[in-house]
């Protein structure tokens, strides 16, 4: 069964909407019968390029009024501010529904390091969700329609690998922490509790951007498409009322991951080194647990 914030006639609003998942996205509730509005830091070449493939694949008639996009940088709140305000008029009469804050970057960092790298990846990754989220919220209060908000975070987030940049790690755990706080509000509200559900989407190795999808490279054997990672967000996320869609890929199971995920808390429990995943005197213990 279908959620039923994917309604046709309503509105899904997306940040990182011109590419990867966002894109793919798009193009889904496009073609259930809504209207979509992406946000993203594109090139207008860009955002016009995604709004063409948003439109055909559209069901039912396409019109430039259904779709369009915004060239914004989510880290920047006073221009979420904007965008959400236009958003409003652009849309008249069409209820929001589908909420997905998904823009992200990358990039390595040290914990030592003192650069750029760090407010970027935390600007863009942290707050660019929470802009999101407090800037078009109000738009789900104001009406009474069930709807359905999703923040994509990372396993990173979760299992904190080092090696692949402090910075990243920190910003999709914020968001974690930042989507659980928003599913109990959320929950804990009457006028919100019956009919709006919140999903943190973990995506697996998924090939975009990120992964060299601008740059033309082939997607890697073990890496899943856009594609397939919204098609894993219906039918485990938003169908089952999942609050966690932790997705895997060709190359890891559900099963590989809740174990990591339980040995990474058991850190804590246990009382082991931090990240003793990756410590010398626990490499080999790990390894024995996952058999």
């Amino acid at each position: 069964m279908s959620h039923p914030a994917l309604a046709r006639g309503s509105l899904a609003i997306i940040s990182g909407g011109a590419s990867g998942i966002g894109l793919a996205a798009a193009q889904r509730w496009a073609s259930l019968g809504l209207s979509v509005g992406i946000l993203d830091r594109a090139s207008q070449t860009d955002l016009d390029s995604a709004i063409e493939r948003i439109s055909s694949s559209a069901s039912g008639s396409a019109s430039s009024e259904k779709y369009k996009g915004w060239s914004v940088d989510v880290s920047d709140r006073e221009a979420v501010k904007r965008v959400a305000d236009e958003v409003r008029a652009s849309f008249e009469g069409k209820q929001l529904t589908v909420l997905q804050a998904n823009a992200g970057t990358g990039g390595g960092t040290k914990v030592a390091d003192w650069d750029e790298n760090w407010e970027r990846i935390l600007n863009t990754n942290l707050y660019g969700v929470i802009h999101i989220v407090q800037a078009f919220l109000p738009l789900i209060q104001a009406h009474s329609q069930p709807a359905a908000i999703i923040n994509t975070g990372s396993k990173q987030g979760i299992t904190c690998p080092p090696g692949t940049g402090p910075a990243y790690n920190i910003s999709k755990a914020g968001v974690k922490v930042f989507t659980e706080q928003l599913a109990h509000e959320v929950r804990a509200s009457s006028s919100t509790r019956d009919r709006v559900s919140v999903h943190l989407l973990i995506p697996g190795w998924v090939h975009t951007g990120l992964t060299g999808a601008k740059e033309g490279k082939s997607k890697p054997d073990g890496a899943w498409s856009p594609e397939q990672t919204v098609d894993y967000l219906v039918k485990e996320g938003l169908e089952k009322k999942s609050f966690y869609v932790l997705c895997p890929d060709n190359e890891t199971s559900r099963e590989m991951d809740l174990k990591r995920i339980k040995w990474n808390v058991e850190d804590m429990t246990q009382d082991r080194p931090a990240l003793s995943r990756w410590h010398d005197e626990w490499k080999d213990k790990f390894d024995e647990y996952m058999k």
